[in-house]
């Protein structure tokens, strides 16, 4: 890591990695195998405190930091990707979300229940049309007095059919487009679920379809600057992913060093062929850059600083980092690394899901060159 981690993070850290490795690592394969969600690690998550980072105490959190959220990803996603993308869902799309947009009845209401783990967090932003707010099936959020009643349906919303409260995007204007979005909060108990939506990697973090008829929904934060809202989220959840995306692939580079020490091929190990080491070495280099924008940017939300540009280079940079990363480590493994008894093929699947969900129609790209040519 290329920050250093205070006392507090470093106790942290060996907090999140010795769970990971005693109750997370256990399961990962079954779950991955079955598309299992692992609904009995939520208590004991809760119980440790994780879901108190950055809550404050008076709604019963621990009032940690975004870098040490990055490390819980990181960890977490060391020996389990879908149950650390489950905890990110949670912590950073709906809890976080809450804290900051949400009023003082909404903060007293649901941001308790979450960090005890009584309550799981989902969020629902992606639609079946093409686009966010241009399909036929858009949600719109209808205005009567003071309350709101949306129509419409999510996909591939994070934690979807498991959640018991989402953080949802809808369109309270809908001549202005995604300039009329708004954010609101949905008890699970007034949203049907469709269907569940299966995926190649992450398979055990449950994502869905939800439809809304007329179901009631609390305003979160002012109408019309969704937009904001989302692209703050987008942001921090970018930022676990590279955090998720430092974890993953690390253990990938680790089980490729150790096969490519003992495979012996040709009279020697592999890890003696030109071949072989020139992909260590890409896939060291990889992970050393996106832990550098990944943390970078993990301390811009703790500065307070404008993270934005700095998650939209380590979006950039970690879309293909990942999946070179996954590539190669599958490549060093050989048909072994191919195999469903490799682990090495989950880790790229899930590597390869990273940056991809919750994603909003805008490019890092485009972003940068907007910064640059300003």
């Amino acid at each position: 890591m290329n920050i250093d981690l205070t006392e507090k993070q470093q106790s942290l850290k060996k907090n999140f990695s010795d769970f990971a490795k005693a109750e997370l690592e256990p399961i990962a394969y079954e779950d991955d195998r079955y598309g299992k969600f692992p609904e009995g690690i939520i208590k004991k998550i809760a119980g440790k405190d994780f879901f108190g980072l950055t809550i404050p105490k008076e709604y019963g959190g621990c009032e940690g930091d975004f870098v040490s959220v990055a490390v819980l990803a990181e960890e977490f996603a060391k020996s389990n990707g879908a149950a650390a993308a489950i905890t990110m869902s949670h912590l950073v799309m709906a809890e976080q979300t809450i804290l900051k947009y949400g009023n003082e009845e909404q903060k007293k209401k649901y941001l308790p229940d979450m960090v005890k783990g009584n309550k799981l967090g989902g969020y629902a932003y992606e639609e079946p049309g093409a686009s966010l707010a241009s399909g036929e099936n858009k949600v719109v959020a209808a205005k009567t007095g003071s309350s709101y009643a949306l129509t419409g349906e999510k996909t591939i919303v994070a934690n979807g059919g498991a959640a018991d409260v989402y953080v949802v995007i809808a369109q309270t204007d809908e001549a202005e487009g995604l300039n009329g979005l708004s954010a609101f909060i949905v008890d699970a108990g007034d949203i049907g679920v469709v269907r569940k939506v299966g995926k190649l990697g992450l398979r055990s973090f449950p994502t869905a379809e939800i439809e809304f008829k007329g179901t009631k929904a609390q305003l979160l934060g002012k109408e019309n600057e969704g937009i904001n809202i989302v692209r703050e989220i987008q942001a921090r959840v970018d930022i676990v992913c590279g955090a998720m995306g430092v974890g993953i692939g690390s253990t990938a580079l680790k089980e490729s060093v150790e096969h490519s020490k003992t495979r012996i091929q040709f009279g020697s190990p592999l890890s003696k062929l030109q071949a072989v080491q020139w992909m260590i070495a890409e896939m060291a280099e990889d992970l050393h850059v996106l832990n550098t924008l990944t943390y970078e940017a993990a301390c811009c939300v703790d500065s307070k600083k404008d993270y934005l540009l700095d998650t939209a280079y380590l979006k950039m940079f970690g879309h293909k980092a990942v999946f070179e990363i996954g590539s190669n480590a599958i490549q060093v493994l050989g048909g072994t690394g191919y195999s469903r008894e490799s682990s090495v093929e989950r880790y790229f699947r899930d590597l390869r899901g990273l940056f991809n969900y919750a994603s909003i129609n805008e490019y890092p790209q485009k972003i940068i060159a907007g910064n640059l040519l300003k």
